[in-house]
């Protein structure tokens, strides 16, 4: 499905597919107008390397106008903050995962000010708590936290602006 997206999108933007390698021979990449950059890490296994994984990514990204991703790349999600770009979420299956019982108490003791700002979020387009609770909460976990701060200069939390005494950072949308 995403191979789809980007050929539509193609004609307006540049299309840097970035995946396993091994997805290479899937699609005619070249005759779809679409640039396929393949990272050294196999689809069937969960890399315990966060910056092998996504180093083709963030190389990727650097001129970027917004990043689409599906949820088991959920590093785009943080490269794309770092970016300062949007990030659209394309899942082709249902969301695999969800949030720990504890996740939402732990969520509110940590990030007081991002938690209410989300909870009192309206559709208005900005990210609200029910999206962090429906797919977004594996951002939190602590698989993401050094290489954010260290590979892309953020907070170990996402949307750690939000949170702060004087925070003037908007909710992403």
């Amino acid at each position: 499905p995403l191979f789809h997206i980007a050929r539509r999108v193609r004609t307006r933007h540049r299309i840097v597919f970035v995946s396993h390698a091994a997805h290479a021979a899937t699609c005619d990449w070249a005759a779809a107008g679409i640039e396929f950059l393949g990272t050294p890490t196999r689809p069937d296994e969960r890399s315990t390397d966060i910056g092998s994984e996504y180093e083709a990514a963030v190389q990727a990204s650097a001129r970027c106008g917004f990043v689409v991703f599906n949820l088991f790349a959920l590093g785009a999600w943080h490269i794309a903050e770092a970016r300062g770009v949007a990030a659209v979420a394309a899942s082709p299956c249902l969301i695999p995962y969800t949030p720990p019982a504890a996740f939402e108490e732990a969520f509110r003791s940590e990030l007081p000010r991002l938690h209410a700002a989300l909870v009192a979020a309206k559709g208005d387009g900005a990210v609200r708590w029910a999206e962090v609770e429906h797919w977004m909460w594996p951002l939190w976990t602590e698989r993401w936290g050094s290489w954010r701060c260290e590979r892309l200069g953020l907070p170990a939390a996402p949307m750690a602006a939000c949170d702060e005494a004087n925070a003037t950072a908007a909710l992403p949308r």
